[in-house]
């Protein structure tokens, strides 16, 4: 009963705002400022080349997705791609540095479990366990510390994308709305 209700409103509702439409009104040029087939063919001329321009920036623009992935496949890729190339080198140091330490603290931690194993006297027993353990923990630390600084990398590169691309429309549209005179590897353009 109560869907009845409402679909009885809806088509009330409907009915009272209803009005005809009109073709001649829909379709009038002159509301676009239209006046003159000068007007309009301008018009669609403007609208060719925003096309153009958008296929344009469609081609070159970088998928946030690919560079995310890129990402997690080696910290600081998808910030090279996006052309961020200092803090994509930043990146990739500190990840070797991280990690790199968390592998000599791992390695020193092993040796010194190694000679605790290995060792008969109670004062080194005690002694190489606690170093193999305090080893093994900054191990963990850097490690954590690494993984961290790799997601922030993933999470950065979608900024780093994102700054590419307005960087690249802001340069398609520059260079579509300079005027003047210009030398171009195809030819010499001149815009007014």
């Amino acid at each position: 009963m109560k869907k009845i209700l409402l679909i009885l409103i809806l088509i009330l509702a409907n009915a009272a705002y209803a009005t005809e439409f009109d073709i001649k009104v829909f379709s009038n040029p002159d509301k676009y400022g239209w006046d003159t087939p000068e007007k309009h063919s301008m018009a669609r001329q403007n609208l060719y080349n925003r096309q153009k321009l958008l296929q344009i920036y469609e081609l070159n623009k970088q998928d946030v997705t690919k560079n995310i992935i890129k990402s997690a496949v080696a910290p600081g890729w998808g910030h090279y791609t996006a052309e961020k190339y200092s803090k994509g080198h930043f990146l990739l140091a500190t990840e070797i540095i991280l990690f790199g330490t968390s592998y000599f603290f791992y390695d020193q931690a092993m040796e010194n479990y190694d000679k605790y194993k290995k060792s008969t006297y109670i004062g080194d027993i005690n002694q190489y366990y606690l170093d193999a353990k305090d080893h093994y923990v900054y191990s963990q630390i850097f490690f954590s510390l690494g993984v961290a600084v790799w997601l922030y990398t993933i999470y950065d590169s979608i900024s780093a994308t994102d700054e590419y691309n307005k960087k690249l429309w802001n340069e398609l549209y520059m260079e579509y709305h300079q005027k003047g005179f210009k030398i171009t590897p195809t030819g010499v353009t001149l815009r007014f």
